[in-house]
């Protein structure tokens, strides 16, 4: 069977370790290289020791070794752009982590550059490959609960980053490197599934984001409404909301109102929670990060569309941003699709 050598640039993003093993252990796939590159390069070494996988200091040593043929970039937000723009003319797949880049300007060089370069460009925004809400929007599509009129969602609400033990998640509080805080982690993760579940696109965006629970130098939490096209109304909240002791480490629900039903997810996980000394809520499968790593590894080895393009995430970072100037402004924006 064949298989996609992969590398994995930086461990600055907590995700990259989730793909890590689900690359290292795809049936498909095969981790052959990591970076250190930014944060936790101590990690990123140990990572690959325990992987088999060559280490290389820098990711320009990483992506001149022959035996790479696609890399998952994990790496502080700011250099997005960069270092995808070297990937590409390297020939590598990309696979990188979300938001595409800071601004639309870098997104389109990003996308320019993949396409020059005839490489695959995916970002892996992960509540669409979880199984409820696959379901949802198989019910939706076939008509089931009749046109869709109102959707609520909590968009991944998780401890702050900086509280995971034995990371170092400073970058995430300097907006000059992460763009924003909380909401720009999160919000990217329930913007994409709504674009996917309604399949339509925003004409007006009103949003409170701010630092409203830690006191942190950017935002901890935001709340957007969303008025789409076709008449859909969404209220999305994301960000850093649930304190340190809080046994959920991640949120996502769904409430999906159409004409004849809605559809009330009340998690996008299978899980089960331990009360002993303290409560301690147990997902035992994880679903989207092995869906994503495979959807990308078919299209790669197949030559087939990825399900999440460059141009989606540009999209998607144009609904974030319109929300960050909305919040700033006061008032509502158009975003600039």
């Amino acid at each position: 069977m064949k298989k996609l050598n992969f590398g994995i640039i930086s461990y600055a993003h907590p995700h990259a370790l989730r793909f890590a093993s689900t690359i290292a252990g795809g049936r498909q796939t095969k981790l052959v290289a990591i970076s250190g590159d930014g944060s936790n390069s101590d990690v990123a070494r140990a990572e690959a020791k325990k992987y088999g996988a060559k280490f290389y200091r820098n990711y320009e040593a990483l992506l001149r070794d022959e035996n790479v043929e696609a890399v998952y970039i994990a790496i502080e937000t700011y250099r997005h752009r960069e270092i995808a723009v070297r990937a590409a003319e390297e020939g590598k797949h990309i696979l990188l982590e979300k938001p595409i880049a800071l601004n639309l300007r870098d997104a389109d060089e990003v996308i320019r550059a993949a396409k020059r370069a005839g490489v695959k460009l995916m970002l892996p925004f992960n509540p669409r490959f979880t199984e409820p809400l696959v379901k949802a929007k198989e019910m939706i599509d076939s008509g089931e609960i009749g046109p869709i009129e109102y959707i609520q969602t909590i968009s991944e609400n998780v401890k702050p980053p900086i509280f995971l033990q034995g990371l170092d998640m400073g970058w995430f509080l300097d907006a000059r490197k992460s763009g924003g805080g909380g909401f720009m982690d999160t919000a990217p993760h329930g913007v994409d599934s709504l674009l996917w579940l309604t399949g339509d696109l925003p004409r007006k965006v009103y949003a409170d984001i701010g630092a409203k629970i830690y006191g942190f130098p950017v935002d901890d939490i935001g709340t957007a409404v969303l008025e789409f096209r076709k008449g859909v109304l969404a209220v999305l909240t994301a960000g850093w909301g649930n304190p340190k002791g809080y046994s959920y480490g991640i949120e996502i629900k769904y409430y999906l109102v159409g004409r004849e039903g809605f559809l009330d997810v009340r998690t996008a996980y299978p899980d089960f929670t331990v009360y002993q000394d303290r409560a301690e809520k147990i997902y035992w499968d994880r679903p989207d990060v092995r869906g994503i790593v495979s959807s990308f590894t078919r299209a790669v080895l197949k030559d087939e569309k990825v399900p999440i393009t460059g141009e989606d995430a540009k999209k998607n970072l144009a609904i974030i941003l319109a929300a960050y100037e909305s919040s700033r402004k006061g008032k509502t924006v158009r975003p600039r699709l």
